[in-house]
């Protein structure tokens, strides 16, 4: 099949431009030029003969060979016709309607997997959507909406227990999904490689994504986050990497993650939390509103780092006249030797006024880390006179900051 480009291809100057006089334009699928009900290999090696004109060659339905619709038929028409064929053959979809069928699906799918999740509710308060499987860089397994614009609904009972969705396995794409009414949205423990897009995840009574027990290079990305911590105040964040240094039951090495261009509101407590013992997290492109923020159990800004080396850039945080947050980004000291290191770049923060609201002698910081070490880039920062450009140490509490050129 690789060679089938190259042994028709003396024949391309007669077949670039060749109008059908023979063989019945049906209605039939497309690709099936043989007209036997089916698109399989045998259609792509007639159509390769009849464009090699060899004799007594003829198509039952030319019109399912017309791949590109412009009433000729051509090399252009097998090369994609020969493409849906491959896609055809890869295809290990498995579409789903009910509770039972998604459980089912999720728990024994295999590598190279796509589930598709027709619309509907899926009540997930008598068992948590799990799997252990694996997937692979070049074979992801896919959790996807069946109908992106109308996705199915993963719902629990209450946001005091449970998670929606559980998954223990590596390269995973989960997409187009709403989770909501449960203690946790979407947990990934030992995920390495996972990926959540474009998902809403709402009414949670704690975090809405956790990612967690040694799953490193993970990715949530282009979500909408709202109405979580609704059970305990000032806990619930929207995405929290890695696990509290008091808690021995996860491995706390969460590395190389990702949070990027999602949105944030009415988040309990940071938007997202980066625990101590995880290195290199980016953060971009995301906006966070803060709506509801608590600022109990510590809070009090749009995000949180208490690991080392995390990249913050291009995002944009609106205050929006909560006297709960006392600086847009926040540094914490919970283990000798972590919280350093991080870069803030091209963020742009809407603060309302250059002082807390409850203390009025502190200072609303762009970055409040007293103790870390950290490197700054065309930040801007509106107290309610406008935006000015963050680039002098007022704007940042540390006496070790670097400032990039």
């Amino acid at each position: 099949m690789k060679k089938c480009i190259c042994t028709f291809i003396a024949a391309l100057i007669c077949a670039l431009s060749v109008v059908p006089k023979t063989g019945v334009c049906t209605t039939s699928a497309k690709g099936d030029v043989n007209g036997d009900g089916e698109f399989n290999i045998a259609d792509l090696v007639l159509f390769q003969k009849w464009l090699l004109a060899l004799p007594d060659i003829e198509l039952v339905n030319w019109k399912a060979a017309d791949f590109c619709e412009d009433e000729r038929l051509d090399v252009f028409d097998i090369c994609l016709m020969r493409k849906a064929l491959i896609e055809a053959e890869n295809d290990n979809s498995i579409i789903v309607s009910n509770i039972d069928e998604l459980s089912d699906a999720v728990k024994n799918t295999k590598t190279g997997d796509v589930i598709k999740v027709a619309p509907g509710i899926y009540d997930v308060s008598s068992k948590t959507i799990s799997s252990e499987a694996d997937g692979t860089e070049n074979a992801t397994i896919t959790l996807t909406a069946l109908d992106k614009n109308n996705p199915p609904v993963l719902t629990g009972s209450t946001a005091e227990h449970g998670y929606v969705l559980h998954i223990l396995g590596d390269y995973w794409v989960l997409d187009s999904l709403i989770y909501q009414n449960s203690q946790k949205g979407i947990v990934l423990d030992n995920s390495n490689h996972t990926v959540i897009q474009n998902c809403e995840l709402h009414t949670l009574g704690m975090e809405a994504v956790a990612v967690r027990d040694g799953s490193s290079y993970c990715a949530v990305k282009s979500c909408y986050i709202h109405d979580t911590g609704l059970v305990k105040p000032g806990y619930g964040e929207g995405v929290y990497i890695g696990s509290a240094k008091s808690n021995d039951n996860f491995n706390h090495f969460c590395d190389h993650n990702k949070v990027i261009g999602c949105t944030f509101k009415n988040v309990a407590a940071e938007h997202v939390d980066v625990k101590e013992y995880t290195t290199d997290t980016e953060i971009s492109g995301c906006i966070f509103y803060g709506d509801g923020m608590a600022g109990e159990n510590s809070a009090g800004s749009f995000i949180d780092l208490k690991g080392n080396n995390c990249y913050v850039h291009d995002n944009i945080g609106y205050r929006n006249g909560n006297p709960k947050i006392v600086a847009a980004f926040e540094i914490h000291k919970q283990i000798e030797d972590w919280g350093y290191h991080h870069v803030f770049e091209n963020n742009t923060l809407y603060m309302d006024q250059p002082y807390s609201t409850e203390n009025t002698s502190r200072r609303m910081y762009v970055v409040d880390g007293w103790f870390s070490d950290f490197s700054v880039k065309n930040n801007q920062v509106d107290y309610g006179d406008g935006l000015v450009p963050a680039d002098s140490k007022e704007y940042y509490n540390s006496g070790n900051v670097t400032y990039l050129d």
